[in-house]
Parts: structure tokens; sequence; C-alpha cells
């Protein structure tokens, strides 16, 4: 207690000493930093004190004021996100439409799109039915329906348009500029004689009157049509009337008017071509000679689907590279690491010599299976003629005929230039 009592008056002074000092002029304490100082806080009950009243709180990036936006900012921005959106959907439709059309456009599914329409008269000969059953075989729809020149045959393509209908898609059809005619042999020869006659009786400037073996004056849009004339059992038809002159020739008392031949019938085979030439220039008119129905539904077939893949084609040639085109035979050929491959390579570089066939490409490359071995082989020569022949006789396996072939002089002496020339300029086919 005697302790106690000796230590009591001097904390006393110190405590009144500080409260003087708080009293006379208060001094800013620091603020407790770290886990401690809130610890103390705690125990003690009361927050630090704080700062005058008008200074303001520290800045920083929790308390950076927000800037106002304008009244009609937000509805704007909302526009724009919608606008992209919108702008977004469009350009993803439109290449799924474009995407789709090509489809439709390959090679494989264009002559689904075709319709061959034939007029009922190409039905009225007994051997009609053999181009039907080659129409028949074709990927492709045919009906018989009246035509605006009797025995003649038009194309339609049937494009399914973009905006579709919910019952299925809409389909569009549009004519073919094609028009195939089929004209008997004696109405065929009548016609040349008379186009032939017009030829003597009218000036040597003036244009022939076609009219005469086509009759298109009264045909609506014929301008814009392209026609061919197809004549079947021409040369069998002159042959059987030929016979039976020299049958009238050997009994001359039995011939009747009727019975005499048209002058038609004397026409020569240069006479025909001239006319010809004729309906080619001046009416841009191809004539194709055929001699049985067989061969007329097969040029009817090869005509559907040249047309068919019309625009396949145009729209190959509107790209920036149409010889890129896809497929194994214009892809390039894959080299491995270890070599394989290298010889299909030079295989195709041979092959890319003028009139060199896959066949023949292949012999050289297996008699030397790579352009060094080739140069050795020159080396060993000694002669130019003896490098010049060096591959002329070599077999060559052909698949259509069977028979065995050799490469010949020719190229054997376009490859020898090709590979050991130095001239740029030097021509390697003779007969360009």
């Amino acid at each position: 207690m005697a302790g106690s009592e000796r230590r009591g008056p001097g904390l006393a002074a110190r405590r009144a000493a500080a409260w003087a000092v708080s009293e006379s002029e208060p001094e800013s304490e620091p603020e407790p930093h770290g886990p401690g100082a809130a610890a103390a806080t705690t125990a003690t009950g009361s927050p630090p004190a704080a700062g005058p009243a008008d200074s303001p709180p520290a800045a920083g990036p929790a308390s950076r004021p927000r800037r106002r936006r304008a009244p009609g900012e937000a509805a704007a921005r909302r526009r724009e996100r919608e606008r992209r959106k919108e702008q977004e959907a469009l350009e993803k439709r439109r290449r799924r439409e474009a995407a789709a059309a090509w489809r439709l456009l390959r090679p494989e599914r264009c002559l689904r799109l075709m319709e061959v329409c034939a007029d009922p008269g190409l039905l009225k000969d007994p051997g009609s039915d053999a181009w039907v059953k080659v129409l028949s075989s074709l990927d492709c729809k045919y009906s018989f329906e009246p035509q605006a020149i009797p025995c003649s045959i038009t194309w339609r393509r049937n494009v399914p348009s973009a905006p579709s209908t919910p019952d299925g898609p809409m389909v569009k059809t549009e004519e073919e500029k094609e028009v195939l005619v089929l004209v008997e042999p004696e109405d065929f020869l009548k016609r040349l004689f008379s186009l032939t006659q017009s030829f003597v009786n009218a000036p040597s400037a003036s244009q022939p009157d076609l009219n005469q073996v086509l009759p298109l004056a009264g045909l609506e849009g014929s301008s814009t049509k392209t026609y061919s004339l197809a004549v079947v059992g021409l040369d069998a038809y002159r042959r059987c009337n030929r016979e039976q002159g020299r049958q009238r020739a050997r009994s001359p008392g039995k011939q009747s008017p009727s019975s005499q031949p048209g002058p038609e019938l004397a026409m020569t085979r240069e006479e025909i071509l001239e006319a010809l030439v004729v309906l080619q220039l001046w009416g841009n008119t191809e004539v194709l000679f055929l001699d049985t129905w067989q061969e007329f539904g097969q040029h009817v077939s090869a005509l559907t689907k040249a047309i068919a893949k019309r625009p396949y084609k145009r729209q190959l040639e509107s790209q920036e590279l149409p010889f890129c085109t896809a497929g194994a035979w214009a892809s390039g050929v894959r080299v491995e690491k270890d070599g394989t491959g290298l010889w299909q390579v030079w295989k195709r570089q041979i092959q890319q010599f003028n009139r060199v066939s896959p066949a023949t490409a292949a012999a050289i490359a297996e008699a030397y299976p790579s352009p060094s071995l080739l140069l050795q082989a020159y080396e060993k020569c000694g002669t130019e003629d003896e490098k010049r022949l060096l591959l002329s006789d070599i077999p060559v396996k052909s698949d259509i005929s069977g028979k065995d072939r050799r490469v010949g002089p020719d190229l054997s002496r376009r490859i020898y230039l090709f590979m050991v020339s130095t001239d740029p300029d030097l021509v390697l086919d003779l007969s360009t």
C-alpha cells in the first residue's frame, strides 16, 4: 500500500498534464494502421478521431465521380447495338442463300433442275422410242407439249428462288435459248435446194433469205434464240433414192409423172456444204447429221448436260482464279517427308507437255523415276541423236484399245530439249 500511495501522485500529475495540453491546443493524432489498430478500436468501442469536418475525402479509384450521360445517349447506344445485330443477321442470311444457290449449280445437282420440252411430233416415227429411252435415263424431267416450231426441242430450268413459302420453296422457271429442230431428210434437201436457188437469183452483196430453210419471221423472240438442225438418216435416204433412180432407168416405160425424182436429189455434196456454210455464217445455225435415232438421243443428252452446267461454268469464270477449281485433278500432289509423292509430281510434269496422255507420262516416269536419273541417262549417251531418241522406244500400254504403242521420237525430242536447253524462248512443239 505504501508503494501504491507513492505512485499515485505521479500518475495523477501526468494525467492532469495530458488534459491540460488537450484543452489548450489540440494536436492531431496519427491514424491507426494495420490489424492492431482495428483491434484497439474494437476494444475501446469508439472509432478513431475524424479529421476536420470541411476536409474532403481522399481521392481514389473507388471514389471517382461517375460521368453523367446525356438524356438520349443510352437509347442511341441501344439502337446502334440492335442495328449491328440486324446487319450481322442479314449478312449471315445472305451467305447461307449464296451457299445454297452455289450448291444447286454444282454439276452433280444442276441436271435435276432441267426440263426437256419436246414436241409431240417427234413421236410419230417408229424409231423414236430409242431416243426417248436415252432421254428417260437422264436425271432430269422431260415432257411432250406443242412447241412454236414443229418437231423441235426446248429446255427449261426450274430454279428455287430465295424467298420461300411455308409450304415449300418457290420455283422460278427460266427459258433457255437453245432450240433443236428435227428435219426430215426429204424436207431438208428441198429447203437447201430453195436456198441455193436464191443464191443464183439474188445479187452477190445481198443477204440470203434463210427463212426458206427455217421459217422464223413470225415467231416471237426468235432473235434471242440459238437454233440448230438435226437430220436423221440423210445418207440412207439419198442412197435409197439413187437405187430407185437406177431401177427407173432400167425400166423407163413403167415410170409415172409422180414418180419422177425432184431436183433436190440432184444436189452434189459440194452444193450441200456450200449451203451449210451460208447457214452457219449468216444465220448462226448449225446442222448435225445423224444416222440413227439412238445417236439423236445421245446428242439430246449431251446438249442437255451442257446447258445444265452453263451457270456453274459461268460462275467459275467470274472468279479471280477460275482455273483453281475443286477436284482431285486440279489439286496438287502431297509430298511426304520420306519422299512419297515425288514420283506423282514427276509424272504430272511430263503430262503437262502438249498431246501427252496419262498413260504415256506414267510409262516415262516408270522408266526414269526422277529427273536426275533422266539427266544421268542423257550424259551416258554418245551423240545428240541418241539423246533425242532416248525415250522414243518406251512402250505405252493403252487401256482403250489394248494395243501397245511407243512414246515416239517427237515427244522424246521435246522432253530432251526441255531438260537440257538454256534458251527460255525455245519452241518445243514444232506443230504450233
